[in-house]
């Protein structure tokens, strides 16, 4: 758990997309609103668990989380990858569950925001003009987050290996204008998103590379002929 309570850069909060539009002089009385505690976590800290109680909402404001999920064999699937700026734990608390199915993970030191949800959606009393845009900004961030959710389904969900590298590869292509792309996922990390093992998906991506599909360098790939 998080052992030491930062001191908030309003400056850096105010670039996160669940804080745009507010005004500098507006973020303490926000922050006070909403019942706001920052948090720093170690590399390999778990912030949340599996089974824990769904009642906050979680803003990364410094390094990166992942959201993982394991069976019970002890096989772990990464759902999402953040990096500063993304919220998680609103899908749960806004769905009305009562206990996290996933667990939220620092992979590197990382400072996160932690915001009560009641005191999120219930206006105050004073009925702050800035309490319902920080709730329509995460509105369109729930939105943000299901249009990612359908692309990873999209690549899931192909039958073979080399179909879902290939969907993966070709969305990152899109999303950063094609040529040499950068993935922020490292092999294993990679192996747990797509839903094999890793020594699978390097013997994959080398067969790739022999026909002359891809290149790669570490985390970097460049499609061809595709």
């Amino acid at each position: 758990m998080g052992q030491t309570l930062p001191k908030i850069d309003y400056d850096a909060l105010l670039e996160i997309p669940l804080f745009k539009g507010l005004g500098r002089a507006d973020v303490p009385a926000l922050l006070s609103c909403v019942g706001a505690r920052p948090a720093s976590y170690a590399r390999g800290d778990f912030l949340l668990m599996e089974g824990d109680a769904a009642n906050a909402i979680g803003v990364v404001l410094h390094g990166c989380v992942q959201v993982l999920k394991e069976d019970v064999f002890g096989n772990r699937a990464i759902i999402n990858e953040l990096e500063a700026g993304a919220v998680f734990g609103e899908s749960f608390v806004c769905g009305g569950s009562y206990m996290l199915s996933v667990s939220v993970q620092a992979v590197e030191d990382s400072t996160v925001l932690f915001m009560d949800f009641d005191r999120v959606m219930n206006s105050c009393t004073r009925a702050c003009e800035f309490h319902g845009l920080l709730v329509r900004n995460m509105v369109r961030l729930i939105a943000r987050k299901n249009v990612n959710l359908m692309e990873k389904l999209e690549v899931v969900t192909k039958r073979t290996l080399r179909e879902r590298v290939l969907a993966y590869l070709s969305q990152l292509s899109q999303a950063q204008g094609g040529g040499w792309v950068t993935s922020p996922l490292g092999r294993v990390d990679l192996a747990d998103y797509l839903g094999v093992d890793r020594s699978a998906l390097t013997r994959e991506l080398n067969k790739m590379r022999e026909d002359e599909l891809i290149v790669f360098e570490k985390n970097r790939y460049r499609l061809l002929n595709v």
